[in-house]
């Protein structure tokens, strides 16, 4: 068996342009030798190839490997990637596939290679894949006897693979995905497996409690501080840029777009804004579109609203911007990860540390690129405007620390203090008593029963406090186009909720059909996620308007908090 530096050196020759990196050699090795990892390094280093080695190795020595990933767009992007190395190196690009609600084309994780969301990957860890989640409820209702469906092939699929999870930070948001993420690393440790855990921004309150949660089971940390790769930080403190931090009101629009003139007129064209909703982000795209002096080719909006035909689109078109001298990307947090590419004038609105270093790696991100400009502005609205977008308090110390001090987001050395400073242990919260029974559940093989109750209770997932599911706009002509699912676009359960969609469209025999989607609005929870995930489930037909440009919309949108 070949060990890891061997399989890295390979991906490493399938780039175009080969840059050696210390750290990700240092990274692979402690993971072959420590097994339970986590891996931090600064965004722009080339993480995901630390994935990619992982899933060759797997492939070539008849493994299997999963990667996981909390943003169906980080995914999404790194399907593309991965199929790509392996082609190059003659492997047939069908080894490895994609698994995620309504997009079975990796039934089971059953590819050698499968890319997952974290979702999907807890409903299968648990024995209830999205495949046998209908059965599992009928037996839970005791409508069903003998079969329960495939769980312990389920389970299987997952305990038999090597883990890859990216960007675990985002996992640590809240107390559901914390416990999660700590029962999960029990777990592939308990049935000696092998799980990576890979990020850019780790704060040392976080990797205090994983340790002291998982220290029981040989977590470590291969992070960047202990091993430094001098010539990438010395490429990196060279880089030449000025950060201005402002409060705006009302006209924060037309003082967002003087910042693009300005950047323009000093030679910055390559430019990204971001914003925290998807409404302001349509809006400022449609108000500069075609007043900046930037051909229309050149401008891309990017948000979470749009239909996965429209969102592999916009991917595609940011490769092709990629070799442009000019262009305009304005976005929501959806560029934080998955998006690659780079600008020299870089606007954002105020998010808390994690996130506004994440977005960051989107500024001055290659190699050679030495001057830009950064501006980043807040609003104060007793709080309001980032209500059930982010965690007040987070906001507070990280606009307390950047009205203090100055942060080089491409030094991590300078941004650790940022997140040390915005995240302390009292951030990340855990309860115990849901860890145990997780990790419990994982060993439960009579039936799914308790999983199913323990399902319900969670509001439809393991992971999120917030359930993504599908939605088309009511006026789609969905008798005349199949599959219908590549037109659908992920919402919150809460979003829908506000909407209020009348209507569900449903497999039938005879095709599509819509139905009344009266039962979402039981007192009943079982009702709710049993008619979600039910294989003849499709998606809420919302009241809206949708294109490829600009995503789904709705009227009276202004004002709410709707990413």
């Amino acid at each position: 068996m070949a060990e890891f530096s061997y399989y890295l050196e390979r991906v490493l020759n399938t780039l175009p342009e080969r840059e050696d990196r210390p750290f990700l050699n240092f990274a692979v090795e402690e993971a072959e030798e420590k097994k339970i990892l986590v891996v931090e390094a600064p965004t722009g280093y080339g993480k995901s190839l630390i994935s990619q080695t992982i899933a060759l190795r797997s492939l070539q020595e008849g493994l299997k490997c999963l990667v996981a990933f909390p943003l169906r767009t980080l995914l999404e992007d790194q399907l593309f990637k991965f199929r790509m190395v392996l082609e190059r190196l003659g492997f047939d690009k069908e080894s490895v596939g994609a698994r995620y609600m309504h997009y079975p084309e990796s039934r089971y994780l059953i590819r050698p290679i499968t890319l997952t969301t974290v979702d999907t990957l807890s409903l299968t860890l648990f024995g209830i894949a999205p495949e046998d989640l209908e059965v599992a409820f009928k037996h839970y209702d005791g409508t069903l006897t003998g079969s329960m469906g495939h769980y312990l092939f389920s389970r299987a699929m997952v305990l038999l693979s090597d883990i890859v999870l990216d960007e675990v930070h985002l996992l640590a948001d809240t107390t559901k995905s914390l416990n999660f993420l700590v029962a999960l690393i029990w777990i592939i440790a308990s049935h000696g497996g092998r799980g990576v855990f890979l990020s850019a921004t780790i704060p040392n309150a976080f990797e205090k409690i994983l340790r002291k949660e998982c220290s029981e089971v040989g977590l470590d940390f291969a992070r960047f501080s202990g091993k430094p790769d001098e010539n990438f930080l010395e490429e990196r403190r060279r880089k030449r840029y000025k950060v201005v931090l402002e409060r705006l009101g009302g006209d924060k629009f037309e003082k967002i777009f003087s910042w693009l003139k300005e950047g323009m007129r000093d030679g910055f064209r390559r430019s990204v804004v971001v914003f925290n909703t998807a409404h302001e982000a349509i809006e400022f795209y449609k108000m500069v579109k075609n007043n900046l002096g930037i051909p229309s080719d050149k401008i891309l909006l990017l948000h979470s609203r749009f239909a996965a035909k429209d969102r592999e689109a916009k991917m595609m078109k940011v490769e092709k911007l990629k070799e442009s001298r000019e262009y305009l990307i304005i976005s929501t947090q959806v560029v934080e990860a998955g998006v690659d590419i780079s600008s020299d004038l870089f606007i954002s609105d105020l998010a808390p540390a994690a996130s506004l270093i994440q977005r960051a790696g989107r500024f001055l991100r290659y190699k050679g690129e030495n001057e830009g400009m950064i501006y980043l502005w807040y609003e104060n609205e007793d709080g309001e405007k980032y209500k059930g977008i982010y965690d007040a308090t987070l906001l507070e110390r990280t606009l307390s620390f950047l009205n203090n001090k100055d942060v080089r987001f491409h030094d991590p050395e300078s941004y650790q203090h940022l997140l040390d400073s915005v995240y302390t242990e009292d951030t990340f919260r855990l309860d115990p008593h849901q860890i145990r029974r997780l990790i419990s559940l994982s060993n439960t093989l009579e039936n799914t029963d308790e999983v199913i109750r323990t399902f319900i209770q969670l509001e439809g997932s393991f992971v999120r406090d917030e359930t993504i599911v599908p939605a088309i706009p009511h006026s789609l002509p969905y008798e005349n186009i199949s599959p219908i699912e590549a037109f659908a676009v992920p919402l919150s359960l809460s979003t829908i909720v506000k909407l209020r969609p009348k209507e569900v469209l449903v497999k039938r025999d005879e095709g599509y059909q819509k139905d009344s989607a009266e039962v979402v609005w039981s007192t009943r929870r079982r009702d709710i996620w049993r008619q979600i995930f039910s294989p003849k489930f499709v998606a809420f037909v919302v009241e809206g308007e949708y294109d490829e440009e600009l995503g789904l919309r709705w009227e009276h949108e202004k004002g709410s908090q709707l990413l």
